[in-house]
């Protein structure tokens, strides 16, 4: 029995055709940072405290659409290689911010040359409109999904459930 090739893209589901435009996104953003040796997860961050300066953890995870302990590893990996730092607050005692080094700002200025490009990419080919209509369209439908994470009930986690290790132990055998 011969293979079928697959439906083309403007016949498969929306939900689909979004996870597949975000892989292929991901996918290009790896190959363009492999040779700076920059995560996309930390070319987000970078990006965002470049264009938008210092923030604070959880605002800048919010703004990446990461969870804040995935933001702190990736903040502590950028601070680690010397791209960002960490200075306390003036205005709050009790806050960090998040900012770019100096060696930070030039690598943030090459990844603004792959975000530009990898952007312009991306939309080539559809007009203003095209665009204002896809980013409705996409903004409601993470609006829909975020009504129906509000709706579905949270699992309920049992005393035998927290004493289960995340990870199972690794012997020394």
């Amino acid at each position: 029995m011969q293979e079928q090739p697959p439906p083309p893209l403007t016949q498969v589901g929306l939900g689909f055709l979004v996870a597949a435009t975000r892989r292929r996104i991901k996918q290009v953003v790896w190959a363009r940072l492999a040779p700076l040796g920059i995560t996309p997860q930390q070319f987000w961050i970078m990006l965002v405290l470049q264009r938008k300066g210092p923030h604070s953890l959880h605002p800048l995870a919010q703004e990446v659409w990461m969870d804040d302990p995935t933001a702190s590893r990736v903040v502590k990996t950028l601070c680690d290689r010397g791209l960002v730092r960490s200075d306390p607050d003036p205005a709050h005692g009790r806050r960090i911010l998040i900012r770019p080094t100096l060696e930070g700002a030039k690598v943030t200025r090459e990844l603004e040359a792959i975000a530009d490009e990898i952007r312009g990419r991306l939309v080539s080919g559809l007009g203003e409109e095209e665009q204002a209509v896809v980013r409705r369209s996409l903004a409601q439908m993470i609006a829909n999904l975020d009504a129906l994470s509000g709706e579905l009930p949270r699992p309920q986690r049992t005393q035998q459930a927290r004493r289960v290790p995340l990870r199972p132990k690794v012997s020394n055998l």
